[in-house]
């Protein structure tokens, strides 16, 4: 008899904080574990929360197997696999009071103009997987994630803006640095003409939402991406490229082996590289249905069924670094809130802005009016890229600033 065990341990502390006060705490020590039983080329699943022997686990996995999910791909060679991020374990759980007591202390000035509410969690993980034959797959690590909501004093909206944090170490004072000098300017509305300027959003991912499904084997070989069937050619400026990356502790990426046990051995797959489209992504799945090879992409929890999906899509890196471009544009919209955008099915994208500010070389003017920017992902990655940073806007983030022309229109 064939299965896989998916055991997901947590160790985790979380803290809410109400308008700067400490207004609840959680601790959390939890197991969950879930089994797949491999038979007549069928897949029977059963989970549990809690403590409980692997035999037990098989026990009640083989007793109630009803509707079984068909498979017809060959199951992954296990082997031992070990990843333990030390260095992630330095701060105690405890360090989160730390760190909600120093952000207090650099938000007190702005206490009579800003409600502030956040939530701090850091955790240990553990994620093992494990075969019938004995074959081990484990990570071990710590990481952290905290937010802050912010509300002006008055406001009718039930948010007029945020700044967030994660990483292997609770480290919030660059998050704080970046953030500050930008809350100082809030009340600095300025006036603005529509044109064509350079724009950043500080949390580029919704840039990346319809360029991401051309990477999916499924849409790509089905034809349904907006760059289905230009594998290999030149699609994109040769400053532009995007990597899933497999492992990256210092950004809490832990994933050479995914979770149905395919390990990859490249830890930097190249999905556009110099603007060329050069991989596509698969799970056993979709890489036996499609002919095309797997790449250690298939996600699952320890109670849901396998699916593909990235492991951190992530843009390559520029030369300089985010303030060194920032302070060489006369003119740059700097994008922290932007929600509620979509695009096309053509690429074409818009979205309205709901909290940005106008720097020129490098120095914050002031807020901007509410503004809607259009542009699409020929023009972003392409004719209209500026300049793609070294780094992120912030220290913790993985993905690094993407400077692009876009249209920007006044409300």
């Amino acid at each position: 008899m064939k299965y896989d065990i998916f055991t997901d341990t947590e160790e985790s502390l979380s803290i809410e904080v109400v308008a700067g006060v400490v207004n609840s705490s959680r601790n959390k020590n939890i197991t969950k574990k879930g089994v797949r039983l491999f038979e007549e080329n069928k897949i029977y699943t059963t989970s549990f929360v809690g403590d409980i022997a692997d035999a037990e686990l098989v026990k009640k996995a083989q007793s109630a197997k009803t509707v079984g999910i068909p498979y017809e791909y060959t199951l992954p060679q296990y082997q031992n696999v070990n990843m333990v991020d030390r260095e992630s374990f330095q701060d105690p759980l405890s360090k989160i009071a730390e760190a909600i007591e120093e952000t207090q202390e650099r938000l007190q000035g702005f206490s009579n103009q800003f409600v502030f509410n956040g939530k701090f969690n850091r955790a240990i993980q553990t994620i093992t997987i494990k075969n019938d034959s004995g074959a081990l797959l484990e990570k071990k690590f710590a990481y952290n994630e905290w937010y802050y909501l912010f509300k002006k004093v008055g406001s009718p909206n039930l948010l007029d803006g945020y700044f967030q944090g994660s990483g292997r170490t609770l480290n919030i004072d660059d998050v704080l640095d970046k953030n500050i000098a930008y809350l100082e300017a809030y009340d600095n509305e300025i006036k603005f003409q529509h044109g064509k300027y350079p724009v950043l959003f500080i949390n580029g991912d919704q840039l990346m939402s319809k360029l991401s499904e051309s990477f999916r084997a499924d849409k790509y070989c089905e034809g349904s991406a907006l760059y289905s069937g230009k594998l290999n050619q030149q699609i994109f400026s040769k400053e532009f490229s995007i990597y899933d990356i497999n492992y990256s502790p210092e950004h809490g990426i832990y994933r050479k082996f995914d979770n149905e046990g395919t390990v990859r051995k490249i830890a930097k797959l190249p999905l556009i590289e110099n603007g060329v489209m050069k991989n596509i992504i698969a799970d056993l799945r979709f890489a036996k249905k499609y002919g095309v090879e797997a790449t250690a992409n298939g996600q699952r929890s320890y109670d849901s069924g396998v699916a593909l999906g990235f492991n951190s899509f992530t843009i390559g890196a520029g030369i300089r670094t985010t303030q060194e471009i920032l302070k060489s544009l006369d003119n740059c919209v700097v994008v922290f809130m932007g929600d509620g955008g979509d695009f096309t099915d053509k690429g074409e994208f818009s979205t309205p802005l709901q909290l940005s500010y106008l720097v020129q070389k490098g120095e914050i003017v002031g807020r901007l009016p509410q503004l809607t920017v259009k542009t699409s992902n020929n023009e972003m990655f392409n004719t209209r890229l500026i300049e793609i940073a070294s780094d992120g806007f912030q220290k913790d983030m993985m993905n690094p600033s993407l400077f692009t022309e876009m249209d920007v229109y006044v409300n």
